[in-house]
């Protein structure tokens, strides 16, 4: 007799987990994409997941309402936080994090909030899955918003019941070392555009 997900004992589904940090590298598009195709893969096996988004905002992310309709029919199993606001200039063009107002004060207050939920979550053993988009850059960019040393003692004390997800462009390669597998996209062809729906 066949059983449904949500009658495995979650020790049991633990139990043959060996992977515990997976990256999502490089330029290409679709890194967040596979991050949200893999926690509704998770959902659906009755594992429980969190993403936190870093550098991006509710406003700007069409995924966003999504996650609203997942946390309703997944009420203990699904959480999200965004710890960015928008990087949207009101002409248009985007915030990186190299301009001169490429990090404000709010950015900080955001990045704080999700680095608090981050520290806690990732060595509670509350989630099977913990999705970190666009957290590398934060790291390995000469600003260094989260220093390496604290980032070092996160990953390093990942809860044994936890499996960490990690997307970004550019990563360290002490964070490498960590990581059960990397995958690293590539472009061979582009048709140079930002489409709503579709990238974002």
């Amino acid at each position: 007799m066949q059983h449904s997900a949500q009658q495995i004992n979650r020790d049991e589904k633990q139990s043959d987990k060996n992977e515990k940090i997976r990256l999502y590298l490089g330029y290409a598009p679709g890194k967040t994409t596979a991050l949200n195709g893999l926690l509704i893969r998770a959902l659906g096996a009755g594992l429980k997941v969190k993403i936190i988004l870093f550098s991006k905002c509710y406003e700007n992310t069409s995924e966003s309402k999504i996650y609203d309709v997942l946390k309703n029919i997944f009420k203990d199993k699904f959480d999200y936080f965004f710890a960015g606001v928008s990087r949207i200039r009101t002409d248009g063009s985007f915030r990186f994090f190299g301009d001169k107002d490429g990090w404000t004060n709010d950015d900080q207050t955001k990045l704080e909030q999700g680095i608090e939920y981050l520290a806690r979550d990732i060595s509670s053993g509350d989630y099977d899955l913990l999705c970190l988009d666009e957290f590398t850059d934060l790291i390995y960019h000469k600003e260094q918003r989260i220093k390496e040393e604290f980032a070092q003692t996160l990953f390093k004390n990942v809860h044994n019941n936890t499996m960490v997800v990690i997307t970004g462009h550019l990563c360290p390669e002490w964070l490498k070392e960590l990581a059960t597998t990397i995958i690293v996209g590539k472009i061979e062809k582009h048709y140079q555009g930002y489409t709503k729906g579709i990238e974002w």
